[in-house]
């Protein structure tokens, strides 16, 4: 149900914030965090065509775990890629093993999984500890505002195609996404990132005018994208929803696949504009 769908959205968000700010619960953010990871990983790799093996699962989880303790421990990004690297040897050299029917498209799902799921995660995790270990609240800001007008995006798009929506955006993708809607969308992002602008001094004091007005822009189009991306997954792997969350409806991915996607352009955003960041 619908119901049970926000419902997930609403607990993993609060969750979220609250493991942000909060010294007592700090520990929630990396556990939430990793747990998202390992359920991604795991409805990311059964979209496949095929159902594949426990190790391919175990590989890319195990990886997926590997990079969140990195960016949690030393953020050294060499050591990503090593992890990465390593991946790819080991699920490509299980299949050639095992003799593995099609190995090498589990070995790619295994390490694309890794990138799609678990880099972004990596990244929030990165930007979070450094703010903490610096004693410096910019970094949770920043983090702040990628998730606030990330999801305005899918917010103002759902209203307004549920009360206005007459064309369709994509239908062979999701047939309930529409064009008015996606308009929607942009203007409450809009909106939203502009009062954030106003009235959170904070955010004031890290971006100006064109950065928050550009990056909602750039969230209101790569936002959708990732939720496309997603639902054409599951349509070719011909499943409605990516899993099952702790209501009972929906899966992870159903919840951050917007995040995923806003989350990669941000960050090489702000690694080019902003770089005491990250």
């Amino acid at each position: 149900m619908l119901s049970a769908r926000i419902i997930s959205g609403v607990l993993f968000y609060a969750l979220f914030f609250l493991g942000l700010f909060n010294p007592f619960f700090y520990w929630v953010l990396p556990v939430l965090l990793t747990l998202a990871c390992l359920r991604g990983l795991y409805e990311f790799i059964h979209f496949g065509s095929q159902k594949y093996t426990w190790p391919y699962q175990l590989l890319a989880m195990a990886g997926g775990v590997a990079m969140l303790a990195d960016a949690y421990y030393s953020a050294n990004f060499d050591t990503g890629l090593l992890i990465l690297g390593m991946l790819t040897v080991l699920s490509l050299g299980l299949g050639t093993l095992t003799m593995h029917q099609n190995f090498d498209e589990a070995a790619g799902n295994c390490v694309i999984g890794t990138l799609y799921v678990t880099l972004p995660l990596a990244l929030i995790t990165y930007i979070w500890r450094k703010a903490i270990e610096a004693d410096n609240s910019n970094g949770q800001h920043y983090l702040i505002f990628l998730v606030l007008v990330t999801q305005a995006s899918d917010i103002g798009a759902y209203f307004v195609g549920r009360a206005f929506g007459r064309h369709k955006l994509a239908p062979r993708l999701s047939p309930g996404k529409t064009i008015e809607g996606f308009i929607g969308g942009v203007a409450f992002t809009l909106l939203v990132a502009v009062a954030m602008k106003l009235w959170w001094n904070n955010i004031d004091r890290i971006f100006t005018w064109p950065e928050v007005v550009g990056l909602a822009l750039i969230f209101s189009v790569v936002g959708p994208i990732g939720d496309l991306t997603e639902s054409r997954l599951k349509r070719i792997a011909g499943i409605k929803d990516s899993g099952r969350t702790y209501t009972g409806h929906g899966g992870v991915l159903d919840i951050i696949d917007s995040l995923l996607f806003t989350t990669i352009i941000y960050y090489a955003y702000l690694w080019i504009f902003h770089p005491s960041i990250v």
